[in-house]
């Protein structure tokens, strides 16, 4: 491998350094021990707390990034633009507090998602209900939740979605999914903008 390469496929000049576009700014390695701590947190002792495996979340490097994206977009839009949180990156009720701290709404694709946010206090109307193949049940738990937004990705889907918001005299606000049409040089199985795959409406027929 060439020392000229940069990026994801650099060589480090040290080793045994942690690879900044992989680990949080809060994560060090001691240069005497070896040993990798987060903010000052032994991995070891995390490790014998709470058993492997396990999941390791930096709150502040969470909201850190959540100010960044936050800004990034108030930027490039003149602050009109809404941020959301993918609840499919993970989703506990510790992570929706952080959102709704740091004022960033959340994106739920399951209804699991969505009774974690409405169970840790969330307002419905800073959530949008996304997801392929939802099932009738999740949408209509969306409807009655409130939520803000319901992606719809299907004629089919948004007929069902009708019939529920009727029953239940809501005029559910809702944005649709397209597919734009971009080749992306990716696996075929996550592969989501071409033409000819399960998620939402083709522009190119209409």
């Amino acid at each position: 491998m060439s020392s000229s390469e940069s990026g994801a496929f650099a060589v480090p000049a040290d080793l045994n350094a942690l690879a900044p576009h992989i680990w949080p700014a809060g994560a060090a390695r001691s240069t005497a021990t070896g040993v990798v701590s987060v903010h000052g947190h032994d991995v070891r002792e995390l490790a014998r707390e709470f058993h492997t495996p396990a999941y390791v979340l930096d709150e502040v490097e969470f909201r850190d990034r959540i100010g960044q994206w936050k800004s990034a977009f108030a930027q490039a839009t003149d602050g009109n633009a809404d941020v959301y949180y993918a609840g499919k990156a993970f989703l506990c009720s510790a992570v929706v507090r952080w959102l709704d701290e740091e004022g960033i709404n959340l994106d739920v694709c399951t209804a699991g998602e969505l009774a974690v946010a409405l169970r840790t206090g969330f307002e419905p109307h800073r959530i949008l209900m996304h997801g392929n193949n939802k099932s009738t049940s999740e949408l209509r738990q969306a409807v009655e939740a409130g939520v803000g937004l319901v992606v719809v990705d299907s004629f089919e889907e948004i007929a069902r979605l009708a019939h529920i918001a009727g029953e239940s005299d809501v005029v559910q606000s809702v944005l649709v999914r397209v597919t734009v049409g971009v080749e992306a040089h990716t696996h075929e199985f996550i592969a989501t903008a071409h033409e000819d795959q399960k998620f939402g409406f083709s522009l190119s027929g209409g």
